[in-house]
């Protein structure tokens, strides 16, 4: 071979190192760019049990709060209930002593039976405070009654009568407002974010609360 060819060729040769090295190819480019998605993972995962650990801590610190609010309602609920069953037992007598005075008003009487049975029968609070606003109702009328008859609010044995029970429906009214007011704080801490996540989870469920009824009263 020539030494012109021979350095024609050497020359070529040490070239083609020189042109691959030219190449756009970055392999830190293609590091930096498989670690993003990671990263990005890492710190949504960093975020969401930093976001766990405030709700734990948020709702630990609340329960004890919950579970007095919780008891204290429970106490008054219990309170209302036990009255129900006393001003329950004093209904029949009540009838009595105004079937003494004077007869009629059967179907009204009846009503007012009725509605007792089923206040002393059912279990279930949403059933006993519809009796017992219906019972409420229709003592108002008897109130209403004895207000028009001066002779039926002196006769004695509905007197006696007629004094315990309105002594008890201050009572109900009384425990009934108390008993709305503790429950309805106790469902406001219940709404509270982000405690309210975990309050379900642990039993804390949202207690019924019952205003009056519109149509009727706790106390006349």
């Amino acid at each position: 071979m020539s030494s012109p060819e021979f350095l024609k060729l050497a020359a070529v040769t040490n070239t083609q190192p020189y042109l691959d090295d030219q190449l756009p190819v970055s392999v830190t480019d293609d590091r930096a760019a498989s670690r993003n998605p990671l990263r990005i993972i890492e710190l949504v995962c960093a975020a969401l049990v930093a976001f766990l650990l405030v709700v734990t801590i948020s709702f630990l610190m609340l329960r004890p709060t919950l579970k007095e609010i919780r008891a204290e309602a429970r106490s008054e609920w219990a309170g209302f209930i036990r009255s129900v069953a006393e001003r329950n037992s004093l209904i029949p007598g009540l009838i009595e002593s105004y079937k003494g005075f004077e007869s009629g008003h059967s179907r009204f009487l009846e009503r007012l039976m009725q509605a007792r049975s089923i206040s002393i029968r059912s279990t279930d609070p949403d059933r006993i405070v519809a009796s017992v606003d219906e019972i409420n109702g229709l003592l108002e009328e008897i109130g209403k009654l004895a207000q028009s008859k001066p002779g039926l609010a002196q006769y004695p044995p509905f007197a006696t009568q007629w004094k315990k029970v309105e002594k008890i429906n201050h009572r109900m009214s009384r425990q009934r407002a108390q008993y709305n007011a503790i429950a309805g704080s106790y469902n406001r801490f219940l709404n509270v974010f982000p405690q309210n996540l975990l309050a379900v989870a642990f039993g804390f469920v949202p207690l019924n609360v019952y205003p009056v009824n519109g149509n009727a009263s706790d106390s006349f």
